[in-house]
């Protein structure tokens, strides 16, 4: 599978989902700066994204969100994604 396109938050900051469900932040010209799973703490996401860009508006949190939903249904339904060393298929 292709690895998706970062969501952008913010000029500053985007958000990168992985095969294993891992979400990644990155900060323009810093590249790496924090990493949480979204498979097990999807209700924590907004928090996250607030506590590195406290600029986000509840319309950009909701819009990365339903990004990364999609995202990770692609990734059901072709066998993408791995959770616990388990490929979590949809059938």
């Amino acid at each position: 599978m292709t690895k998706f396109e970062p969501i952008q938050i913010n000029q500053q900051y985007s958000i990168t989902l992985d095969e294993i469900g891992q979400v990644t932040l990155q900060q323009t010209d810093v590249g790496y700066v924090d990493s949480m799973s979204y498979y097990y703490l999807r209700n924590d996401l907004p928090l996250f994204i607030c506590r590195h860009a406290p600029s986000a508006n509840l319309r950009v949190i909701h819009d990365v969100m339903v990004q990364l939903d999609t995202q990770i249904a692609t990734m059901s339904e072709c066998g993408c994604l791995k959770v616990g060393g388990q490929n979590v298929a949809m059938r």
